[in-house]
């Protein structure tokens, strides 16, 4: 397959820049993000994505015009990452070239890397989905209290974006594990006085939380 590359100038499609700018200054990439959690929408893909994992990206146009173009995005390289719509997918180790496409023409491109995850670990997240910070081994809960967490992958100490598909399991009579609209999060609620052990796997990886549940 062919790909031209053009230096086209096109509006923006933000107040502000925001995220990784791409190689040609044309557009800026970062992953999804809940609007009130300005560090995630600053921070851009600036980490390998975890391979087994997929990261659902934004990405703006920078450039000023008139109308804003429909964009696509390929992989130059299949064997290393895949897109689906706006998730890309780690596939293996490696690096290539996410492209930004519009009407057939590379408009952008991003440099992305993919790396083997060997770690996982709850992060807290506050009830707006902001990331407030990683967790201790040991939580406590009255009942009724709510605790929101994520699953995040690491390779040794460097934080992997993307999310992967988890299971997470607990005592439901002492802590309730519920949904929450992603693969790698979920709500722990207090319905008990009691302990248990929230135990985590993702992508053959895990990780625990002890959980004390008070009157």
């Amino acid at each position: 397959m062919r790909f031209w590359l053009v230096p086209l100038f096109l509006p923006a499609l933000a107040a502000c820049a925001e995220g990784s700018s791409g190689a040609l200054d044309q557009t800026q990439a970062s992953p999804q993000c809940s609007p009130s959690d300005l560090v995630c929408a600053v921070g851009g893909i600036d980490a390998p994505i975890a391979t087994g994992a997929s990261l659902p990206i934004d990405v703006n146009v920078t450039s000023q015009g008139s109308a804003a173009p429909p964009l696509t995005y390929v992989s130059a390289d299949s064997s290393v990452l895949t897109v689906r719509g706006v998730h890309v997918d780690g596939i293996a180790p490696g690096v290539a070239s996410l492209l930004v496409m519009t009407g057939g023409m590379v408009i952008d491109f991003f440099h992305v890397w993919v790396r083997t995850p060997d770690a996982v670990h709850l992060h807290h997240r506050s009830d707006e989905g902001v990331e407030v910070g990683d967790l201790p081994g040991r939580v406590q809960l009255l009942v009724g209290d709510e605790l929101r967490l994520s699953a995040e992958l690491y390779a040794g100490p460097q934080r992997l974006l993307g999310e992967a598909e988890s299971t997470w399991t607990s005592d439901a009579e002492v802590a309730q594990i519920l949904e929450e609209g992603a693969r790698h999060r979920r709500r722990l609620v207090g319905r008990a006085p009691g302990l248990t052990t929230v135990e985590v796997e993702a992508l053959g990886l895990s990780t625990t939380l002890d959980v004390e549940v008070l009157p």
